[in-house]
């Protein structure tokens, strides 16, 4: 399901309520008159509907129009299989994507990556009652932990490549529980022992229960960045001229990216932007960044293709 829209009312806002943006003179906006479509075809992974798809990316759209020329139109998808899938039948030009999709998406086709994301608070950690006994994932053995959703990056497959690097079967050792979005209320409830969730879990327990007493016993550190995904046939020219716009205005741009987080009335496409608020785009991103994530795949069992 695709759509070109106007900008919308909340585009409008969002625009007004940044500062003048002064578009940097640059040889790009004119590479990309040259090498790429009129209207590139843009999907989120992180989105689901069309309404929340538009109105998280139309401020970035117009930004992009100005300094590039170009239209974005906005493609739905359900997933990360749909999203394979759409880059796959060149229905798409551009996908943001995360770390996991990503792996899962380079596997089955040519991709490339634009530029990406990098977020200032992007891993997993584990959260245990301040009075568990747990010290350690070792100690966790022979009981129940929540995760998120089924390949999640921060909320599946990280931390069970944590576990098992831990020296557990995740099958035969643990309960496993995939709570989605009750993952933290049901640490906070005693029905688990643990939880294995992204850093921005810690600002959720402390919203739901400000008394609730917690210790962290695992960190990975700071995971891979989240990429925007061209698909090849868009050709290396037209994609090194979207990226050079982007590094040459990227201040503007960005802020246009995450305008939809600050505004109220944006819905769940303002909660999905607000993840970025303290990140910023880059342009040294390679695929070999992603093989942490393929390796924590290989252990855990779960087939990238």
């Amino acid at each position: 399901m695709k759509r070109s829209l106007p900008l919308s009312a909340l585009a409008t806002a969002a625009l007004m309520a940044m500062p003048s943006l002064g578009w940097a003179d640059n040889a790009a906006a004119h590479d990309v008159a040259e090498h790429c479509p009129d209207t590139i075809r843009v999907a989120d992974t992180g989105i689901e509907g069309m309404e929340e798809l538009t109105r998280a990316f139309e401020p970035f759209a117009e930004a992009m129009a100005d300094a590039a020329g170009i239209e974005f139109e906005f493609f739905a998808v359900s997933d990360r299989t749909a999203a394979a899938n759409v880059l796959q039948f060149d229905q798409v030009d551009l996908v943001l994507a995360g770390p996991s999709e990503y792996a899962i998406i380079a596997s089955r086709q040519d991709v490339e990556i634009a530029w990406g994301l990098e977020r200032a608070e992007y891993g997993t950690r584990f959260f245990v009652p301040a009075d568990s006994e747990v010290e350690e994932l070792a100690d966790l053995k022979g009981g129940t932990v929540a995760l998120k959703d089924v390949g999640s990056t921060t909320g599946h497959i990280t931390p069970a490549w944590m576990l098992t690097e831990a020296g557990l079967d995740i099958d035969r050792d643990l309960d496993i529980v995939m709570a989605a979005d009750n993952r933290v209320q049901v640490l906070l409830s005693g029905d688990v022992d643990a939880l294995g969730g992204g850093y921005r879990d810690e600002e959720i327990i402390q919203r739901m229960d400000p008394d609730f007493d917690y210790r962290i016993v695992a960190d990975s550190g700071t995971m891979p960045r989240d990429p925007f995904i061209a698909r090849a046939g868009l050709g290396s020219e037209c994609i090194s001229a979207l990226r050079d716009v982007v590094e040459a205005n990227q201040e503007e741009l960005f802020e246009a990216f995450v305008a939809p987080a600050e505004l109220e009335g944006a819905g769940d496409e303002a909660e999905e932007r607000s993840k970025y608020l303290e990140a910023k785009f880059v342009f040294d991103t390679t695929d070999e960044e992603y093989d942490q994530v393929r390796e924590a795949y290989a252990i855990v069992g779960n087939p990238l293709d």
